[in-house]
Protein backbone atom coordinates (compact mmCIF):
# COMPACT_ATOMS: atom_id res chain seq x y z
CA UNK A 1 0.00 0.00 0.00
CA UNK A 2 2.70 2.62 0.75
CA UNK A 3 4.74 1.47 -2.41
CA UNK A 4 1.42 2.54 -4.25
CA UNK A 5 1.35 5.87 -2.87
CA UNK A 6 5.04 6.20 -3.20
CA UNK A 7 4.28 6.11 -6.81
CA UNK A 8 1.80 8.54 -7.17
CA UNK A 9 4.29 11.29 -5.50
CA UNK A 10 7.13 10.37 -8.11
CA UNK A 11 5.73 12.22 -10.92
CA UNK A 12 6.06 15.37 -8.56
CA UNK A 13 9.65 14.87 -7.73
CA UNK A 14 11.05 17.10 -10.21
CA UNK A 15 9.01 19.91 -8.93
CA UNK A 16 9.86 18.97 -5.43
CA UNK A 17 13.63 19.18 -6.38
CA UNK A 18 13.37 22.60 -7.85
CA UNK A 19 11.25 24.36 -5.46
CA UNK A 20 13.60 23.07 -2.91
CA UNK A 21 16.34 24.67 -4.12
CA UNK A 22 14.96 28.42 -4.37
CA UNK A 23 15.27 30.62 -1.54
CA UNK A 24 10.96 30.23 -1.04
CA UNK A 25 10.03 26.93 -2.43
CA UNK A 26 6.39 27.38 -1.85
CA UNK A 27 5.94 30.67 -3.59
CA UNK A 28 8.50 28.95 -6.45
CA UNK A 29 5.81 25.64 -6.26
CA UNK A 30 2.95 27.81 -6.37
CA UNK A 31 4.33 29.60 -9.41
CA UNK A 32 5.31 26.94 -11.42
CA UNK A 33 1.93 25.56 -10.88
CA UNK A 34 0.06 28.75 -11.73
CA UNK A 35 2.32 29.32 -14.81
CA UNK A 36 1.78 25.77 -16.29
CA UNK A 37 -2.14 25.82 -15.76
CA UNK A 38 -2.33 29.11 -17.71
CA UNK A 39 -0.13 27.34 -20.14
CA UNK A 40 -2.74 25.28 -20.68
CA UNK A 41 -5.50 27.25 -20.68
CA UNK A 42 -3.76 29.18 -23.07
CA UNK A 43 -3.75 26.41 -25.70
CA UNK A 44 -6.85 25.51 -25.18
CA UNK A 45 -7.87 28.80 -25.64
CA UNK A 46 -5.99 29.94 -28.71
CA UNK A 47 -7.01 25.87 -30.18
CA UNK A 48 -8.94 27.22 -33.08
CA UNK A 49 -6.44 29.02 -34.30
CA UNK A 50 -4.13 26.72 -33.62
CA UNK A 51 -5.26 23.73 -34.88
CA UNK A 52 -4.16 21.51 -31.70
CA UNK A 53 -6.74 20.47 -29.54
CA UNK A 54 -6.62 20.18 -25.91
CA UNK A 55 -9.23 19.63 -23.15
CA UNK A 56 -8.90 20.59 -19.37
CA UNK A 57 -9.70 17.30 -17.67
CA UNK A 58 -8.05 16.00 -14.65
CA UNK A 59 -5.10 14.61 -15.79
CA UNK A 60 -4.04 17.30 -18.16
CA UNK A 61 -4.80 19.89 -15.47
CA UNK A 62 -2.48 17.44 -13.18
CA UNK A 63 0.43 16.90 -15.62
CA UNK A 64 0.21 20.97 -16.42
CA UNK A 65 0.21 22.02 -12.75
CA UNK A 66 3.26 18.93 -11.88
CA UNK A 67 5.43 19.55 -15.13
CA UNK A 68 4.62 23.79 -15.39
CA UNK A 69 5.32 25.70 -18.29
CA UNK A 70 8.05 23.72 -19.58
CA UNK A 71 5.68 20.71 -19.55
CA UNK A 72 2.95 22.15 -21.30
CA UNK A 73 5.29 23.44 -23.95
CA UNK A 74 6.61 19.98 -24.60
CA UNK A 75 2.96 18.54 -24.92
CA UNK A 76 2.28 21.36 -27.51
CA UNK A 77 4.89 19.92 -29.40
CA UNK A 78 4.03 16.44 -29.04
CA UNK A 79 0.43 17.10 -30.23
CA UNK A 80 2.00 19.47 -33.42
CA UNK A 81 3.77 16.11 -34.06
CA UNK A 82 1.55 13.58 -33.87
Amino acid sequence: MKLLALLWLLPAYPLLRRCSQGASPLQTGLLSAMLGFSGLLAACILSPVTGIEFTINFFTAAVAVLTGLPGVAGAVILAMLG
